[in-house]
């Protein structure tokens, strides 16, 4: 029995931890590359909504390929990991791009919040925002620093065949720092990402409320018009009925005068006549009148809800990406705080109960992978680029004139 069926036997059991993380991989990078290409190269024409889209596509795709890559090192080689310098960096990137992650959907709410609600406000500047961006991965970076000392190569041994008198020692990445200093560092953590979610939270309430308030305020001016345009067309019509009728009557008297053919049976002829074409003007112009009232009272919620969404739909897509980031990353920082009380032990369990650890402890990557999914569902120009470069080559070989780019 050797170090290397010793390893296998380890790393067999999260075949399917491996094929998700796998996943997580090809789809972050590929998702998160398409998102780098629209909005930077076919969308020419930068907005202020989507400035930081490309920067948090960056932040993902470095979080997929290191914590995927990572991770995956971690189940293939259980104990057989190549190295201690290895083990730091990829710790201290995993971190790093993680916080960033986080750090930046802080930012992007505090933009947001200034946005929407205090609009009137002093506007972020593309020299200030630059700054932020620089300023989150420098606070991510210098708050991950101390992975490098807490996380490292540490030695393991088997007892598993014991009882074939051999002795097997491996190296696993992990962690090796004090004690308590690594409780103090996840506690700092857990405190920090707390605090995020409180900010975050509460800047997205105060948009929330803004929109909420705005949109009624639309309303209402909707069905104020509702009620005033209802008695205009009604005046406006009938005062128009009886206009006509009157240039009508003495048309007529007219041209009976020259005549001079003033028959009883004529003139009641004429008026019967002139008396239904009368009312059927009149009827017709107010089933006109009353279609149209009808179309603006069953269409008075549509404009605002369209309102609504078309123009907050930014703030309502980051909304949804921070809620996924808190759930997808709360369990790694709960995992990890009482893997620094409870120590090794934490990890003894069966193994079902360590799949499902593992699942959890690793499911912060996937909020890195959904983010564009996320940009597709609420934003149409995304939507209509990435259709544009599925069906380029059957638009050009059907149009061949066509221009496929806007």
């Amino acid at each position: 029995m050797n170090l290397e069926t010793w390893n296998a036997e380890l790393s067999e059991f999260l075949i399917g931890n491996n094929v998700v993380l796998a996943l997580y991989l090809i789809i972050g990078v590929f998702g998160n590359g398409l998102v780098l290409f629209i909005y930077v190269v076919r969308m020419t024409k930068k907005s202020d909504d989507r400035y930081f889209i490309p920067s948090l596509a960056a932040i993902d795709i470095c979080a997929c390929v290191i914590g995927s890559s990572y991770a995956l090192a971690l189940n293939l080689l259980p104990v057989k990991f190549p190295g201690d310098f290895l083990c730091r960096v990829l710790w201290f990137l995993s971190q790093a791009s993680t916080v960033s992650g986080g750090t930046l959907l802080l930012v992007i709410a505090i933009h947001r919040y200034l946005k929407v609600c205090r609009p009137f406000s002093n506007t972020w500047s593309l020299r200030v925002k630059r700054l932020v961006i620089l300023g989150t991965v420098t606070v991510s970076t210098l708050l991950s620093i101390p992975t490098i000392f807490l996380y490292g190569e540490i030695q393991v041994v088997s007892d598993h065949y014991k009882d074939n008198n051999v002795t097997l020692v491996g190296y696993r990445c992990g962690n090796k720092g004090e004690p308590w200093a690594l409780l103090g560092y996840n506690i700092f953590l857990f405190v920090f990402a707390v605090s995020g979610v409180v900010i975050i939270t509460v800047c997205y309430i105060f948009i929330a409320k803004t929109i909420y308030s705005k949109v009624m305020v639309y309303r209402k001016s909707v069905r104020r018009m509702n009620t005033i345009t209802k008695p205009e067309l009604s005046v406006s019509t009938v005062s128009d009925i009886k206009r006509k009728s009157k240039s009508i009557e003495p048309s007529n008297n007219q041209q009976h005068e020259e005549t001079g053919e003033f028959h009883e049976n004529s003139i009641e002829h004429d008026q019967e006549n002139k008396n239904e074409s009368q009312k059927t003007r009149k009827k017709e112009k107010s089933n006109h009148t009353k279609r149209r009232s009808q179309d603006i009272l069953l269409n008075a919620h549509i404009p605002a809800m369209k309102y609504h969404f078309t123009h907050y739909r930014y703030s309502y897509m980051f909304m949804t990406i921070t809620i996924v980031f808190v759930i997808a990353y709360l369990p790694r920082i709960i995992i990890m705080l009482l893997e620094s009380i409870f120590g090794i032990e934490f990890w003894n369990k069966p193994d079902s109960v360590i799949i499902g650890l593992m699942f959890l402890y690793r499911l912060y990557i996937l909020n890195h992978v959904v983010n564009p999914f996320i940009y597709g569902f609420f934003d149409a120009r995304f939507r209509h680029e990435v259709k544009l470069l599925i069906c380029r080559h059957k638009k050009v070989s059907l149009h061949p004139d066509s221009q496929t780019g806007q």
